[in-house]
């Protein structure tokens, strides 16, 4: 496995930056509904919740190092997948077409820099979640 650094490239800070806010939000709304619905009083929402999904994130990096390294997990419906190419979008779809720089979006990057900046992305969130449900587990 070749070093994880040097596949950074300078154009998927945004890409990453969308996934860990897409990611931050789902997560939110997974430890409110457990602090509401599951919850009985004995854990808080920062122990139980954010470990479960701090663990779960962390697996799921793990499983993109892993795609990587090139190893695939093939899925049920993996033939279908070629089936339903890119879809013709608009052009003026992004929010700044008159910056200086181009933004690139998460459909426009190579297979393999998708998967660092999923990597990336769960390791962001899902470190601190870990790390903040062991503090809040050992106060």
């Amino acid at each position: 496995m070749k070093k994880l650094f040097p596949r950074y490239k300078k154009y998927m800070f945004h890409p990453i930056l969308y996934k860990c806010v897409t990611r931050v939000s789902v997560v939110a709304v997974l430890m409110l509904l457990w602090d509401r619905y599951v919850s009985d009083g004995t854990f808080t929402m920062w122990q139980a919740p954010a470990l479960l999904l701090g663990v779960i994130l962390l697996a799921w990096a793990w499983v993109d190092y892993l795609r990587l390294d090139g190893m695939t997990i093939h899925h049920l419906a993996e033939e279908f997948k070629e089936m339903g190419k890119k879809k013709k979008r608009h052009a003026t779809k992004s929010i700044v077409d008159y910056a200086d720089e181009r933004i690139v979006s998460f459909e426009e990057l190579e297979p393999e820099e998708r998967v660092f900046c999923s990597l990336l992305s769960n390791l962001v969130l899902g470190v601190p979640l870990v790390v903040i449900s062991l503090i809040a587990g050992a106060m």
